[in-house]
């Protein structure tokens, strides 16, 4: 059995798929189907499980006896934030008789300014920001400055340096809406207790996460679609589909004088006149116009007849009958020699007004 070789046989199957079309459906196609999916996974996975929280409540602790906030604290997360405070006995607590006393903690709303003159020379816990979303960020430090003692006895409710005051027992809270990145908090704790602080942000715009991975989804849905289609078409194949369009353009156009010229004259050019004077229409006389002044003659085939023979054996313009029949009768009529010298001359007088 005679073998075909490789090459032939694929020419033989014109719908097998080419190499290339075969890697960008089989293998190219699906890598972008499989991008596609996952984004597609990943932004709804961003837009229901792992969506940031609305609520943000991070928690702290600390011995000093203040705690403030630092400027730009509160409107970290949002605008309208909630602090807490509450105050934990520590070991040497206690009143001298042996009966415990519920304690007085007091949060002011103020500037940075005002909180330092009153913490002056005292221990302070610095609310710096967050950890991470559960957790502050605090740091011990003294306020520098001399300590004032409070010679008058002013209570530090009682004071004018705040803009807002809030005490009460055992624990204090203040809920606010404030964009000034200078607004602190200052919170006084009781002698023999230590500080629970807590913030909360309650957020109204959430960040997208997930609208990039729904467009980058998208955009590789588009590209394994093209890989399956456009990009896997043989480079031949749209090439030959290319070459009509740009046949097509590539026409000639005809110009403004050449329509008028068509419109308006449209056998211009066609007409000439002859020796006599007489108009007629030119190449009339190489068709045989019966109108026209002089008739072209008949075309011999030499290969039918043998005209010097018959023109010495007839020795006229007569018609003689071949060795073919009536048939051919028609087609090898001999000329006479003046017929012949008048075709002569009128070729000759047409090629001179061609020239």
């Amino acid at each position: 059995m005679k073998q075909v070789p490789e090459g032939t046989y694929e020419m033989t199957r014109p719908d097998k798929p080419s190499r290339h079309s075969t890697i960008m459906r089989g293998i190219v196609t699906p890598i972008f189907g499989l991008l596609a999916v996952a984004s597609i996974v990943l932004g709804i996975l961003n837009a229901t499980v792992w969506k940031p929280s609305a609520h943000v409540d991070a928690h702290a602790r600390t011995n000093a006896a203040y705690a403030v906030t630092d400027p730009g604290v509160l409107p970290l997360v949002d605008s309208r934030v909630t602090m807490r405070v509450d105050a934990v006995p520590t070991g040497n607590s206690g009143s001298a008789d042996g009966k415990s006393q519920k304690p007085t903690v007091c949060m002011a709303l103020t500037t940075a300014k005002d909180a330092s003159g009153w913490t002056a020379g005292h221990g302070v816990a610095r609310v710096r920001g967050l950890d991470n979303w559960q957790t502050l960020s605090v740091g011990k430090d003294t306020s520098p400055g001399k300590a004032v003692k409070n010679d008058q006895g002013v209570a530090f409710k009682d004071s004018d340096m705040w803009k807002r005051v809030t005490c009460e027992e055992s624990g204090v809270s203040m809920s606010l809406k404030t964009d000034d990145p200078q607004a602190v908090l200052l919170v006084a704790a009781p002698q023999g207790h230590s500080l629970g602080l807590e913030m909360l942000w309650q957020r109204d715009k959430l960040p997208n996460f997930a609208m990039p991975f729904y467009f980058a989804g998208g955009l590789l849905a588009l590209l394994a679609v093209l890989s399956a289609t456009v990009f896997a078409m043989d480079p031949a194949k749209r090439r030959k589909q290319a070459e009509p369009e740009q046949e097509a353009k590539e026409s000639p156009e005809i110009s403004v004088a050449q329509a008028l010229r068509k419109a308006i004259l449209p056998n211009l050019g066609q007409w000439r006149y002859s020796a006599s004077g007489r108009r007629h229409a030119r190449g009339q006389e190489r068709q045989g116009d019966p109108e026209s002044p002089l008739k072209s003659p008949t075309v011999i085939d030499p290969r039918n007849r043998n005209l010097v023979a018959d023109r010495q054996e007839n020795g006229g313009g007569r018609t003689v009958s071949g060795d073919r029949g009536a048939d051919d009768a028609s087609s090898t009529a001999v000329i006479s020699d003046q017929e012949m010298a008048s075709y002569l001359a009128r070729l000759a007088h047409e090629e001179e007004e061609d020239r």
